[in-house]
């Protein structure tokens, strides 16, 4: 495609859109793609914020309040998420877009809903899903089950075939996945399914249809979404995430970039990581080397260095810090935050601290409205959950408060690369 070609499509793009990029920006905007190695792409879509709820377990007078007005734990069940259209043959669902895992699967009409506590069938309205998956496997049904459990203690399992799976306008041959039958969800009452684009390594299909016979001796680990991209090469094994809090502004593209302004990127690698339950060292989830973290509130002023690996995940509603950073971070807030049942609060009027974390010798600012969220204050409290928690080790993280504002590039060709750049439109 000519220079020319480019700039057109690239305004073109912009108007549909409804974005504000200016003309004498779009030469420097092009200008960085390129010296990263990367190109402005068509096949983008929006990203749309929703709400997950807290009924799964029967609603907000269920759960037990603590002496400060907060529920315990359930602001984390009320965190935002982003979730993208993904076409299964002709039906397009929407998904939650999961780069901390590799799975990708979609709820059955006759799935069982079930309390994560007791195990017992409750309603299926009570996991709140989207339009559920009425049909059978397009291209075949295989003799394995998905049967996977995530880190907040929800859970998945069902069988597992192919179909044409379709991601913007990028149509992906044959990709093995998952259609859910069994569900421990708290879901958001829009979204039908999650889209993995995690590693190989991360998948956890089993041999058998009997999730009570799984174990480390019948896991399978099949070819996830990227891994199916980069051999059927129906475009580049790139794909970008652009979040924001304006719905308007964020967008999932694969094959390069979309047409978002940013400023220069730092590209670094993707690391390969240690199991702690297998001892297998492979490329799990987008782990990178974080050179420090530094915040600011005026009278206190911290730099953190010598790191851990932290991971990019775009389905966690918060970062997740070692205990002494997280701690640091919050007691930086104006009013300082606290701290129950190890998770952070803040009040919801408080005034947060600068944050910057640098990548590969760059800042990234936190935008200070990504560090509260709001949607998770409980009635009768100003207490809101701190966009920056404490985690464990192999489980720190840059999660969407990172995320917003910024363009992220997750190359998973031979350079398995991890290119950031701050948004500036």
């Amino acid at each position: 495609m000519t220079r020319s070609a480019v700039l057109a499509l690239l305004g073109s793009l912009i108007l549909e859109l409804g974005a504000a990029l200016p003309t004498d920006h779009m030469e420097q905007t092009l200008h960085f793609a390129r010296q990263a190695g990367l190109a402005i792409t068509e096949n983008f879509h929006p990203l749309t914020r929703v709400q997950r709820s807290h009924r799964l377990t029967g609603g907000p007078d269920d759960y037990p309040i603590s002496s400060g007005g907060v529920a315990n734990l359930r602001a984390v069940a009320q965190q935002m998420q982003y979730v993208t259209q993904v076409g299964i043959e002709e039906e397009r669902y929407y998904m939650v877009v999961d780069t901390g895992g590799a799975d990708t699967w979609i709820v059955s009409e006759e799935f069982q809903c079930v309390d994560p506590n007791s195990g017992q069938e409750i309603a299926q309205e009570r996991c709140m899903f989207g339009p559920l998956y009425n049909r059978d496997f397009p291209d075949g049904e295989i003799c394995q089950n998905l049967n996977s459990t995530y880190n907040d203690g929800e859970y998945i399992n069902g069988p597992m075939g192919f179909a044409d799976i379709t991601i913007t306008d990028v149509t992906i041959p044959k990709q093995q996945f998952s259609i859910v039958n069994l569900a421990a969800w708290n879901g958001d009452g829009v979204s039908s399914g999650l889209l993995g684009l995690g590693f190989r390594a991360a998948t956890t299909a089993y041999t058998g249809e009997n999730p009570r016979n799984d174990s480390a001796d019948n896991l399978v680990h099949y070819s996830p979404i990227m891994e199916t991209l980069r051999t059927s090469k129906v475009a580049d094994p790139i794909f970008s995430i652009a979040m924001s809090r304006e719905e308007s502004r964020s967008f999932i593209a694969f094959g390069g970039v979309p047409p978002v302004r940013t400023g220069e990127y730092t590209t670094v690698p993707i690391l390969m990581e240690t199991s702690p339950r297998t001892g297998i060292t492979a490329y799990y989830v987008y782990s990178i080397e974080v050179d420090a973290i530094s915040w600011n509130s005026g009278t206190i002023y911290h730099t953190e260095t010598n790191l851990p690996h932290m991971f990019v995940e775009s389905g966690t509603a918060v970062n997740v810090f070692p205990v002494n950073v997280a701690a640091g971070i919050n007691m930086a807030y104006q009013p300082s935050g606290q701290l129950q049942d190890n998770i952070w609060y803040v009040p919801c009027d408080a005034i947060p601290p600068t944050l910057d974390i640098v990548i590969g010798g760059k800042a990234f600012r936190t935008t200070p409205s990504s560090m509260i969220l709001p949607e998770t204050a409980t009635e009768g409290s100003n207490l809101c959950l701190s966009g920056i928690q404490v985690g464990e080790p192999n489980g720190y993280l840059l999660g969407i408060p990172f995320l917003q504002e910024i363009l992220a590039v997750f190359d998973v060709s031979e350079k398995l690369e991890l290119s950031l750049a701050q948004r500036f439109d």
